[in-house]
């Protein structure tokens, strides 16, 4: 891809930024922030936190001097992929306890709205 494309799609991707926030007409950011508490409180009773470790393997670009030729290094330095081991910890219930929160927003009269800026 040619960097100005490149540039194009990272400036489109800033210039949309947004927030999802719950929302129900005539309720208070306090009603709101108590009723999401209680769902929260019943997601994790339900689907308590089960983190699990594992590893990922990928590579990553590791930047090397070289001499300046025209054939193996025209720009003095190149970048090498190297293998790279990660240890990631992820929620089993995550999901789950997810879609319980919601569930029980919605159940509430709560809908989540996406708003954008610039808009």
């Amino acid at each position: 891809m040619s960097k100005t494309f490149n540039l194009i799609v990272i400036f489109t991707l800033f210039t949309l930024t947004g927030c999802t926030q719950w929302e129900r007409a005539g309720a208070s950011n306090n009603t709101r922030d108590a009723e999401l508490a209680e769902c929260t409180s019943l997601g994790y009773d339900r689907f308590p936190p089960n983190d699990i470790q594992s590893f990922e393997l990928g590579y990553e670009s590791e930047y090397v001097s070289c001499d300046k030729d025209e054939k193996t290094c025209p720009d003095g330095h190149r970048y090498e992929k190297t293998p790279s081991l990660k240890t990631v910890q992820k929620d089993l219930n995550e999901a789950a306890r997810n879609a319980v929160i919601q569930a029980c927003m919605y159940d509430k009269g709560w809908h989540q709205r996406t708003r954008f800026w610039p808009s």
